[in-house]
């Protein structure tokens, strides 16, 4: 049993050893080998390289959170005096007052721009009416002296219960005045009369 064994861990040996001489004796194999070796060679340089700069960056990271909590420290350590808090307490009520005196004025100043602008388009519209009213005024001044020229009568207009106005001969330079009562004549009687004062003329 046990010479079969050994029998059998020796054929194997020995086949090991026929490959292990043929890959030796063979160039290419060989080749590939050094090439393999070369290409390891330049794998660890480069992450031999790549290590060092990591442990650089570490170091100066490290460096930078040393610094960061030297300054929390002395940040910290530093306390400020009462009467420091009060003051700067005090500039900050008196800048939020300023500021809520500004807002006060802002809003005065808005309402009275809000008023002007409600007052301008109130003058707009009363100039628009105004000029309305001097158009009519211009047009019954027009109409009136059209009337006067055909009929040489200047009517009253400014006494609603009479009936009235001036008659005018121009070639004589004379005025007349003539007037009815509106409430004791019929406008009819006082329409005749006035246009026989228009045939006289």
């Amino acid at each position: 049993m046990g010479d079969s064994s050994r029998k059998i861990d020796m054929g194997k040996l020995v086949t090991y050893s026929d490959d292990l001489a043929r890959v030796l004796r063979d160039k290419k194999d060989s080749n590939n080998l050094a090439h393999c070796h070369q290409h390891l060679q330049a794998l660890r340089s480069s992450c031999d390289a790549d290590s060092s700069e990591l442990q650089s960056l570490l170091r100066d990271y490290q460096r930078k959170i040393d610094e960061c909590k030297e300054k929390t420290e002395a940040a910290k350590s530093e306390v400020v005096s009462d009467a420091e808090l009060d003051r700067l307490q005090k500039e900050l009520e008196d800048e939020l007052e300023k500021e809520r005196l500004l807002m006060e004025n802002l809003r005065a100043v808005t309402d009275e721009i809000d008023d002007l602008d409600c007052q301008r388009a109130s003058i707009e519209d009363k100039k628009h009416i105004l000029k309305k009213l001097e158009q009519y005024d211009l047009r019954q001044q027009m109409t009136l002296s059209m009337y006067a020229s055909v009929t040489n009568i200047i009517p009253n207009l400014d006494d609603d219960s009479k009936i009235g106005g001036y008659i005018v001969d121009r070639e004589k330079k004379v005025v007349d005045k003539f007037e009815f009562n509106s409430m004791e004549m019929p406008a009819y009687d006082a329409r005749s009369k006035i246009w026989k004062m228009i045939d006289i003329l």
